[in-house]
C-alpha cells in the first residue's frame, strides 16, 4: 500500500513538473527572441570593448642582512630563517612616492590614442610615433587639468581641436600643411604628420600627474607567491600590452633603485665625512710643511743628529702611548664638532669606522644607523608622522642619540686623563733632554706634529677609500625572477563568458517575467485549478474559448461540429447523470448564472438551450438577467423588443412574446425595470415558471451574476438545477469562497460547475481541441463587458 502511495505521489510530481516545463515552454518565442537580442548585444559589446590583457612579472626580495661579507651568523641565519617582510615590501611597491617617480619618467600623464567611430583606442608612444612626429613644448610634469587635443586630416589641411575636461571644444586651430613646426601657435607642442596616406583621426590627453599615479596604484596587483616564499608576484590587467609591460619594468627598476639607495646613504655619509676632514688636514698639513722649512731656512738646518742616544727606552714607550692617545682625541674632537652640528630631530646617519678605537662608540653609532634606516623605510612606504612604529622608532633614535654624545664625552674625558698622566711622565724624562739643543727640541715638536696631522690624514683616506668601495658595489635589493610579460590573448572580456552569460540572462529575463506573472496571478485557468478550490461540487464539462466573432453568430445546433457544439454535446450528456430523477417526466427548470459579469453564463445558456431544442425537445430560454440582458445580442434582435418585463407589468400574455429561433422558444427580458428582484420574486412570474413547465420539456433561464445582485437567488426557489459559469483566465480564485458558501447553504439548487473560455490563455499549456480530436488554434478573445461592475448596459 505505501509503495501504491508512493509511485502515485511520484507520477504526480512527474506530472507537475512537465506540466509546468510545458507551461513556460508555450512562450518559447518570447524566450527565442530574448536570447536572439542578447546575443547580439553581446556581440556589440565584444566589438566595441577595449580587450584587457594580463601582465605580470615576479621579483625576488633578497635579504639586506647578507649584504656584508663579514656579516657574523645570527639565530635566523643558521636556523634558515627569513628576515624579509614582505609587507613593508609591499608598501614600498605601492607607494605613492615610488609610482609618482615612474609616471614622472615615462610621462604616462600623456596619453596617445587611435580614434574611431565609436571607441579610442590607446597607443604607446612609439606605435604613435610611427605615423606622427611629436616635440614637446612645455614641462609635463607641471599639468594642471585635463586637456584633449583632437588630430584630422582634411585635404592635407591638419586640423587640431582643442577640448576642456568636460569634453567641450574651447578652440580649434587649423594649419595650412600637414605639420604645425615653424608656425606661430601656442599649442604646448609641435607635430608633423609623417604618414599621410595610412593617418587615422588621433588624440593626445594631458592628465595631471597625480590621478594618473592614483590609477596605476589602483590597478596593480601585488601578492606573495607562497607563505614562505621570498618572491612577489606584481600583476595588472591594461588594454595595451606595450605601456603596462613598460611600466611593470619600471616599477621593478626604480624599486631596485630605491632599496640600493637606502644602503648606500651610509657610505655616501662616511664618504663626506671624511672629504670634508681630509680637506681640513690638508691644510694644516701644508701650515707644518711650511713651518718646518722656514724653521730649517731660518737656521740653516740641513741634517741634525742627536748628540746624545737616548738610553732611556721606557722615554719612547710613553712618546708612542701619547702619539696614540692624541690621535684618538683629534679624531673625537672631529666626531664631536659633526655632532654639534647635528640635531637629535634631524635623524641623519651618522660616519662609523672611523678610527676611533672604542667598540661601545662604534656599536652604539652603528645600531643609531639602523634606526635612522628604518625610519626612512616606514616613511617610504607610507607611515605618517603619527604612526605608533614611526614614534617608537623616533624615541629609541633619540636615546641612541643620547648615549652617543655622552659615551663620547666619556671618552674624551678618560682620554684627557691619560695624556695628562703620559706628559707627566713624559716629564719626569725632561732633565735627559737638557742637553739637546733648543733648535732640534722645536724641530722634533714640530715633525711630532706633523706625523700626528699625517697619519690621521692617511687614515681618513683609508676610510672614504674604503666607503667609495662599499658604495660602489652594493648588492641589488632584488632580483627579477621574470620580467613583465604579457598574456598572448586577451583576458576580458571572456568571449565564451559574454556569449553564455548572454545566452543565461536572455533565459532568465524573460523566465523572471513569467515566473513573477505566474506567481501574482490569482485567476483560475484548467480544471485542476477549480478542483483545488471547490468543496464537493461537480464540475460537469469545459467549453473552450471562442472569439467574440463566433460569441455573437454561433448556436450550437445538431449539424455543428466546432469545438464549442462539441462541448456543449458533452455537457449535455454529463447533464443527464446530475438530473434529480431520470424517471421523473416533469419538465426541469435549468439556472444558469455565474458570480460576476462577464464569466459567460449567457453563452452557455443560449448554446445549451440551442442543443436540447435540435435533439427534438421542447425547450424555451427566459432571458431573466433584468439589468444587463444579453441573448438579444446572440440571436441579432433588438434589445427593445417586449419580453419577461412586459408579461409581468402589462399582463402581456406570454405567448405573444416567445421568439421563436429554429426550434428554440425565447423570451427576452424586455425593459430594463426599476425594481429586477421584486419583479423576479413576484407571484406572476412563479407562475410564468408552473405553466411553462406544463408546455415545455426544459425551462433555461439566463439569470444574472450572483454577487452583486439578489435576483439570482429569488429565481432558485424555481429551479431544478444551477449551471454555476466559471471563466477560465477570468475569475478570480477568492469568488470560489462565495460560490462554496452558497452550496452549504443551499442558496442555489444543485449547483454544478461549467468552466467557460477553456485554453485562453497558452501559460497554461491547455490546448481545448486535443481534448475533443479536433486541431483548432484559439486566440484571445472575449471584448465585450469585461470587468466586475455591473449596471445597465447603454444603448
Amino acid at each position: 500500500m505505501e509503495n501504491n502511495l508512493n509511485n502515485i505521489s511520484s507520477n504526480e510530481e512527474d506530472l507537475n513538473l512537465r506540466d509546468l516545463f510545458f507551461r513556460y515552454f508555450s512562450f518559447w518565442q518570447y524566450f527565442l527572441i530574448s536570447v536572439i537580442t542578447f546575443i547580439i548585444f553581446g556581440f556589440l559589446y565584444l566589438r566595441y570593448t577595449n580587450p584587457q590583457y594580463q601582465i605580470e612579472a615576479k621579483i625576488e626580495i633578497l635579504d639586506k642582512a647578507q649584504d656584508s661579507d663579514m656579516a657574523l651568523p645570527s639565530a635566523m641565519t643558521i636556523f634558515n630563517r627569513s628576515m624579509i617582510n614582505l609587507e613593508n615590501e609591499t608598501g614600498v611597491l605601492s607607494s605613492y612616492q615610488l609610482h609618482d617617480r615612474v609616471v614622472s619618467k615615462l610621462n604616462s600623464n600623456v596619453k596617445f590614442y587611435n580614434v574611431g567611430k565609436v571607441k579610442s583606442t590607446e597607443l604607446h608612444i612609439d606605435e604613435f610615433l610611427d605615423e606622427v612626429s611629436i616635440d614637446f613644448k612645455s614641462e609635463l610634469d607641471n599639468i594642471q587639468s585635463v586637456t584633449i587635443y583632437e588630430f584630422n586630416l582634411k585635404d592635407e589641411v591638419l586640423v587640431v581641436k582643442e577640448f576642456n575636461h568636460k569634453n567641450e571644444l574651447k578652440r580649434t586651430f587649423t594649419f595650412e600643411s600637414t605639420s604645425t613646426n615653424y608656425l606661430n601657435h601656442d599649442l604646448p607642442f609641435d607635430i608633423s604628420i609623417i604618414d599621410v596616406n595610412n593617418f587615422y583621426k588621433k588624440k593626445i590627453v594631458f592628465h595631471p600627474r597625480r590621478p594618473i599615479v592614483e590609477l596605476y596604484r589602483s590597478i596593480i596587483g601585488i601578492a606573495p607567491y607562497g607563505k614562505e616564499s621570498d618572491h612577489l608576484i606584481l600583476s595588472l590587467k591594461y588594454p595595451n600590452k606595450e605601456i603596462a609591460v613598460e611600466y611593470l619594468n619600471t616599477l621593478i627598476n626604480e624599486f631596485d633603485k630605491d632599496g640600493i639607495s637606502d644602503r648606500q646613504l651610509e657610505h655616501k655619509t662616511t664618504m663626506d665625512f671624511a672629504e670634508s676632514r681630509a680637506d681640513f688636514l690638508m691644510l694644516e698639513l701644508d701650515e707644518l710643511e711650511k713651518k718646518r722649512q722656514e724653521f730649517k731656512q731660518e737656521f740653516n738646518l740641513t741634517d741634525i743628529k742627536s748628540d746624545a742616544q737616548i738610553n732611556i727606552t721606557q722615554k719612547y714607550l710613553y712618546d708612542g702611548e701619547l702619539f696614540t692617545a692624541q690621535s684618538q682625541r683629534d679624531l673625537l674632537k672631529l666626531l664631536d664638532n659633526l655632532i654639534k652640528d647635528i640635531s637629535q630631530d634631524d635623524y641623519k646617519l651618522l660616519p662609523i669606522n672611523i678610527g676611533v678605537e672604542n667598540t661601545d662608540l662604534n656599536f652604539i653609532i652603528s645600531e643609531y644607523n639602523k634606526l635612522v634606516n628604518e625610519r626612512s623605510r616606514l616613511i617610504l612606504s607610507g607611515a605618517g608622522p603619527n604612526n605608533s612604529s614611526i614614534l617608537n622608532i623616533n624615541n629609541q633614535i633619540k636615546d641612541y642619540f643620547n648615549n652617543v654624545i655622552s659615551t663620547l664625552n666619556s671618552i674624551e674625558l678618560s682620554l684627557d686623563n691619560k695624556i695628562e698622566k703620559l706628559q707627566k711622565k713624559e716629564n719626569q724624562f725632561s732633565g735627559a733632554y737638557s742637553s739637546i739643543p733648543e733648535n732640534e727640541k722645536v724641530l722634533r715638536s714640530i715633525e711630532r706634529e706633523l706625523n700626528i696631522k699625517e697619519s690621521l690624514f692617511l687614515l681618513l683616506l683609508q676610510k672614504r677609500e674604503e666607503a667609495a668601495i662599499n658604495f660602489a658595489v652594493i648588492k641589488p635589493s632584488i632580483k627579477v625572477i621574470d620580467f613583465a610579460s604579457s598574456s598572448l590573448n586577451p583576458v576580458s572580456p571572456n568571449k565564451i563568458f559574454i556569449i553564455i552569460l548572454s545566452i543565461v540572462v536572455g533565459l532568465l529575463l524573460p523566465f523572471s517575467v513569467l515566473f513573477l506573472w505566474f506567481k501574482t496571478d490569482n485567476k483560475i485557468h484548467t480544471r485542476e485549478d477549480v478542483m483545488k478550490l471547490v468543496e464537493n461540487i461537480p464540475i460537469l464539462s469545459e467549453v473552450p474559448h471562442i472569439d467574440e466573432k463566433e460569441f455573437f453568430e454561433v448556436l450550437t445546433k445538431s449539424t455543428t461540429r466546432n469545438p464549442l457544439a462539441e462541448s456543449i454535446r458533452m455537457l449535455l450528456a454529463n447533464l443527464k447523470f446530475v438530473m434529480v430523477d431520470k424517471n421523473n417526466k416533469n419538465p426541469k427548470v435549468i439556472l444558469v448564472t455565474s458570480s460576476i459579469k462577464g464569466e459567460g453564463k449567457t453563452l452557455i445558456s443560449t448554446n445549451v438551450s440551442s442543443a436540447l431544442a435540435s435533439n427534438n425537445k421542447k425547450v424555451i430560454l427566459i432571458g431573466a438577467d433584468l439589468r444587463n440582458p444579453q441573448i438579444h445580442k446572440i440571436i441579432n434582435i433588438d434589445r427593445n423588443v417586449d419580453g419577461l418585463t412586459e408579461h409581468i407589468y402589462k399582463n402581456i400574455d406570454y405567448k405573444n412574446l416567445i421568439i421563436k429561433q429554429d426550434k428554440l422558444d425565447i423570451i427576452l427580458s424586455g425593459s430594463i425595470p426599476p425594481n429586477p428582484s421584486e419583479i423576479l420574486a413576484s407571484n406572476r412570474f412563479m407562475t410564468l415558471i408552473e405553466t411553462l413547465k406544463k408546455e415545455y420539456d426544459y425551462i433555461i433561464i439566463d439569470s444574472a451574476p450572483t454577487l452583486l445582485v439578489s435576483d439570482t437567488f429569488e429565481i432558485s426557489k424555481v429551479a431544478d438545477l444551477t449551471l454555476y459559469i466559471v471563466r477560465s483566465n477570468y475569475t478570480s480564485n477568492n469568488l470560489f469562497d462565495f460560490i462554496n458558501e452558497n452550496s452549504k447553504l443551499s442558496k442555489l439548487p444543485k449547483i454544478n460547475i461549467v468552466i467557460n473560455s477553456v485554453g485562453n490563455s497558452k501559460a497554461y499549456g491547455y490546448k481545448y481541441g486535443y481534448q475533443y480530436g479536433y486541431k483548432y488554434n484559439y486566440r484571445y478573445g472575449y471584448k465585450y463587458n469585461y470587468g466586475y461592475g455591473y449596471g445597465y448596459e447603454k444603448d
